[in-house]
């Protein structure tokens, strides 16, 4: 795959939960972010927290929501590259399963973590200058990540929630 013209993405009409919908041709995947990367976020510590409902914490290892009961730890992330120098770089607040976990595997699959919630989809170039953006609803992505990457500027995406801000997944185009 590649390390993005104004699109506007209507809401709806993606895939429901569970939808493993597959299309003529890999287009994309869907990451979440590194094993490496989590152990060493686990390593330095932040607050840990109980989840208390489900939906509600989402692990962004494995990208499923925790358990009741089951412990994370918030920490923040940098979802761009550690060499990135472009002006949209920053940190963003996430939650990890306190103990390692399965790491999600990188797929066109969208995860019920990321259907079930309202998501801005941030499209960008090969420099990582925020080229366009949108809000959808989760059942809604696939259609915004194909309405975005029909923009050949648009080298890669990121997702975030759109309420309290926190990186869910990066999408790469898959060439």
């Amino acid at each position: 795959y590649r390390t993005g013209s104004a699109v506007r993405i209507p809401l709806g009409s993606g895939p429901v939960r569970g939808d493993d919908r597959v299309m003529s041709e890999l287009t994309f995947l869907l990451t979440a972010i590194d094993p490496t990367a989590a152990d060493r976020l686990r390593a330095a510590g932040g607050p840990v927290v109980v989840a208390d409902e489900s939906p509600g914490y989402p692990c962004r290892q494995c990208l499923t929501d925790a358990l009741v009961g089951e412990e994370l730890v918030l920490v923040s992330h940098d979802p761009f590259d550690a060499t990135s120098t472009s002006p949209y770089r920053g940190a963003s607040p996430i939650f990890l399963h306190r103990e390692p976990c399965a790491p999600h595997v990188a797929s066109a699959v969208i995860p019920d973590q990321q259907a079930r919630r309202t998501l801005s989809v941030r499209g960008f170039d090969r420099e990582d200058v925020m080229l366009d953006a949108a809000i959808v609803e989760g059942t809604g992505l696939r259609d915004a990540i194909e309405q975005l990457f029909a923009n050949p500027e648009i080298d890669h995406l990121h997702v975030h929630n759109a309420t309290r801000g926190c990186w869910a997944a990066n999408v790469h185009r898959v060439i």
